[in-house]
């Protein structure tokens, strides 16, 4: 008796459990031709992933699953362009039209409200700063410069109001998996160390979270990755088959080229560091370039036509999830450092080739 008690027991708990333990994702979309509906996600490398599948019966579809903390899903509905939802233990609507995926409703997941809200805070201070680059191309032409010089302030200053936002919104909404997203997003735009204080703000509640673990890993990088600390240690394939590290370079200077086939401005970067590579490596200097690209017969096929390059070629098909792309904060190419015999960082090259001037410097003697 005693056990039938303790069965019966656990089937009411779990079955009060089930309701929120699971999502239920209920659409229901005008113009639809498909017969089926995906739920998908976006792997490390960009791929997409399909999760689940369901038929689609006069616009109507449902898909049942677990999720342990909200997560952004895409739902593609036959050909049209996927649209995203963040996917938490719930009830969760979604109606409008595939013609206008752009405006379709999502209620129910509380993540995608706080990241609705936040994006539309984004668009705003963009807005604004768009406009205020046209009144500063105006005062340009009227060679105002008084006006230049406080439109300038702004234009400057917008930036730092959309962090000031989004602080306060999660200083509001600590548990918010939807701004954990959001602020993940802004690592695109901002230096981690800006975005340090509003990570600071997320509870431990949801400390298991894939965006939480991605941006405290960030941090992490962030502050073992600066010029003039130890270069991080890599092992990479080339395209002669075998496998480059840094301590193969040891005692020479190497400069890292981050670009991908598929990248207009590795061509042209190429052709500056030939002649560089030229000049100075009869003093010491190497180069490697690493691409970001997926496929390989695409990179090999890119690596044969610039056969005069005269250094190695590397590349481990993992584009941005590759170990070597995260251990140097690569996160847009062209990119490049620079790191001295003794495996130091010397320079971390974002924005332009900067590496002849540095180079002039210590091996013009």
């Amino acid at each position: 008796m005693r056990k039938y008690i303790s069965f019966i027991l656990m089937v009411l708990l779990f079955a009060s459990c089930g309701k929120n333990e699971r999502y239920h994702i209920q659409g229901n979309l005008r113009c639809v031709n498909a017969h089926y509906a995906y739920l998908m996600e976006m792997n490390p490398i960009g791929q997409w992933e399909i999760i689940d599948s369901t038929a689609i019966r006069g616009g109507a579809f449902s898909f049942k699953g677990h999720v342990d903390f909200p997560t952004m899903r895409f739902i593609k509905i036959g050909n049209s362009r996927p649209f995203n939802v963040f996917v938490e233990n719930n009830d969760i609507k979604i109606s409008g039209s595939v013609l206008y995926p752009d405006d379709i409703v999502i209620t129910g997941s509380n993540a995608q409200a706080d990241l609705n809200l936040l994006t539309e805070k984004y668009k705003e201070v963009n807005n604004k700063r768009n406009s205020v680059l046209v009144k500063m191309t105006n005062a340009q032409k009227k060679g105002d410069k008084a006006l230049i010089k406080n439109l300038k302030a702004n234009y400057e200053q917008l930036p730092d109001s959309l962090l000031l936002i989004t602080k306060n919104f999660v200083t509001s909404n600590p548990t918010s998996v939807g701004a954990a997203y959001f602020v993940c997003s802004l690592t695109e735009t901002f230096n981690i160390s800006k975005l340090e204080p509003i990570i600071n703000q997320f509870h431990p509640a949801i400390g298991g979270s894939q965006y939480i673990k991605y941006l405290n890993d960030e941090l992490i990088l962030s502050q073992n990755f600066k010029e003039g600390a130890t270069a991080p240690d890599f092992e990479i394939p080339t395209t002669e088959g075998e496998t480059i590290s840094l301590h193969d370079f040891q005692g020479k200077y190497l400069y890292l080229d981050f670009g991908a086939s598929w990248c207009k401005e590795t061509d042209g970067r190429n052709e500056a560091l030939r002649d560089i590579y030229q000049q100075y490596h009869a003093k010491g200097l190497e180069i490697l370039s690493i691409s970001l690209d997926t496929n390989e017969e695409q990179w090999h096929e890119f690596a044969c036509k610039t056969p005069e390059l005269p250094w190695k070629q590397a590349c481990d098909l993992l584009y941005w999830a590759s170990p070597v792309t995260k251990r140097y904060r690569v996160n847009k190419i062209p990119y490049g450092i620079l790191i001295d015999p003794e495996g130091t960082i010397v320079k971390i090259d974002k924005e332009r080739l900067t590496l002849g001037d540095i180079l002039r410097k210590r091996l013009d003697k």
